[in-house]
């Protein structure tokens, strides 16, 4: 074996031994939105949960039960608003709610909706009232009452996301197959 045939051989091994490492670490990686100064709230996530059951029994429907998958659902969507400056139901790269909980919550639905809230300039410390200026701004659209005062559906998730002052909340209801 000539020189540059060894050199190669010893390239290829090497390649071959820290190829798998490095994809093995790039998946342990922590892909969090923190890691561009984004943190959850979830004080103020439950208080809007407790606040949106507070209107369903006044407007005598069925309380929602709180589910973890869809609050994770919301959480993520929440938080890519943030990270690439939009507001909007549909992402930049045209997945719709209904793609997120087909690939974020485990169980088969019979119907979904989704209510989503931007704010710049609150104190997210604040959670009592900013809970209540959330549940209330929705309460005044009648798209987003819709969603709140609907007897269909059965669970929900909220998800808050933050950055400095600026707020963004999802709020995923959903009616599964039992």
């Amino acid at each position: 074996m000539n020189l540059i045939t060894k050199r190669l051989v010893v390239v290829v091994l090497c390649l071959a031994i820290l190829w798998p490492l490095g994809a093995a670490l790039a998946k342990r990686r922590p892909r969090s939105p923190r890691a561009v100064g984004i943190s959850y709230l979830s004080d103020l996530e439950r208080r809007i949960y407790r606040l949106t059951n507070q209107v369903r029994r006044k407007h005598g429907v069925p309380v929602l039960d709180w589910e973890r998958s869809l609050n994770a659902v919301a959480r993520a969507h929440s938080a890519d608003m943030l990270m690439r400056g939009y507001f909007s139901h549909t992402n930049p790269n045209g997945r719709s709610p209904h793609d997120r909980l087909v690939s974020g919550y485990q169980f088969s639905l019979t119907m979904s909706g989704e209510n989503i809230w931007s704010g710049t300039g609150h104190d997210s410390r604040e959670t009592s009232l900013l809970a209540r200026i959330i549940v209330d701004s929705w309460m005044s659209s009648p798209g987003h009452r819709k969603n709140l005062v609907n007897p269909k559906y059965s669970d929900v998730g909220v998800g808050v996301a933050a950055r400095g002052k600026n707020i963004r909340v999802t709020q995923v209801f959903v009616r599964h197959k039992r």
